[in-house]
């Protein structure tokens, strides 16, 4: 059980109120099926009330799954959830629409092995009021074994990789979902356009937060930031070797096969230090990628005639070839407006 939420639900004084007037019994444990569905419906015409008021807990299937809400619209003939929220009684008082059950509510507190399905925590935590921000921390960050204060020394780096609003959620549920896995990531060098970069480049999961790793010139890096950016995949890794670190920003959309993500990475040229944005190809492998281990870092050359024999080496290359102005961007050094004025003028 996710402790802080039941502790919270048990606790909850409307609740307490309408038990008060059936039972003396205090023992969650020893309810029997009417207390539950009691508890149920007492949920069940609040939580139909916040939706009301928040309507996007149906938009972003926070409380419904998406086949669900799509059953519902084409039982009730519509075309959108706007139209499915205005279609539900949500003002029941008698018979509210049954967000959760008191079958489910007995197993939960019943059945030590039971797991209850993320949905139904949203549905309590919707009860409950709780911002959709901090969802994810009393669902993931509130088992019994966490007080307080530990759960004020969890690092910033893992709080940071979790969602910060309901569409953060669905967002990094979807990188879960469909985008771990070995990829190859291809790059330009920035010392030498004439040379690709190709190197191992991961996204998994530990400890159900996602994690990615590569490297880059012979240094490790790993995920220290991932987080939503508009419906880009923004990562800020760390080098693991020297005090350093790297950005991405990949163009994911609701793609849900991906195959090929194109992005650009902004980091440093290795002489000089000069900010540069450099394109990305990743693509998605069949088979594991042995990161930093068996595999390393691969130069290809990049001409006219360049065939490596490899069809995904090849596309790449390819795919270089075009654009030749727009491979590398190099941000250039500070000058006064009247030196600046004249660079233009020199055009």
């Amino acid at each position: 059980m996710k402790h802080k939420i039941f502790k919270a639900i048990e606790q909850d004084i409307k609740i307490n109120n309408i038990l008060s007037h059936r039972t003396n019994l205090t023992d969650w444990k020893s309810f029997t099926r009417t207390h539950f569905n009691l508890i149920a419906k007492e949920i069940n015409k609040n939580v139909s009330s916040y939706v009301q008021e928040n309507p996007i807990l149906i938009y972003d299937y926070l409380l419904l799954g998406k086949d669900k809400v799509e059953k519902l619209k084409f039982d009730h003939n519509l075309d959108t959830s706007e139209e499915l929220i205005d279609q539900l009684d949500l003002t029941s008082v008698n018979k509210p629409f049954n967000w959760i059950s008191g079958k489910t509510l007995e197993r939960y507190w019943n059945e030590l092995d039971f797991k209850p399905k993320d949905l139904k925590l949203n549905v309590l935590l919707s009860y409950l009021q709780v911002s959709i921000k901090d969802w994810e921390e009393w669902k993931y960050y509130s088992s019994s074994s966490l007080d307080s204060k530990e759960l004020n020394n969890i690092s910033n780096e893992k709080i940071l990789n979790e969602s910060n609003s309901s569409k953060d959620h669905i967002f990094l549920k979807n990188i879960k979902n469909y985008y771990l896995g070995s990829y190859y990531l291809y790059y330009l060098k920035t010392d030498n356009k004439s040379r690709i970069v190709k190197t191992p480049f991961i996204i998994k999961t530990e400890n159900d937060k996602i994690i990615i790793e590569s490297t880059s010139e012979g240094y490790r890096y790993k995920s220290v930031i991932i987080k939503r950016m508009m419906n880009n995949l923004y990562v800020l890794c760390r080098n693991l070797d020297w005090e350093e670190e790297e950005s991405y920003l990949f163009n994911i959309g609701l793609e849900t096969k991906p195959e090929v993500i194109f992005g650009v990475s902004i980091t440093l040229t290795a002489k000089s230090g000069i900010p540069v944005a450099i394109k990305n190809i990743l693509i998605k492998q069949s088979s594991d990628v042995h990161l930093l281990d068996n595999e390393s870092e691969k130069e290809i050359k990049i001409n006219n005639e360049s065939k490596t024999g490899l069809v995904e080496e090849d596309c790449v290359i390819k795919y270089f070839e075009r654009g030749n102005d727009t491979k590398l961007m190099f941000a250039e050094y500070c000058n006064t407006f009247s030196e600046f004025k004249e660079s233009l003028e020199e055009l």
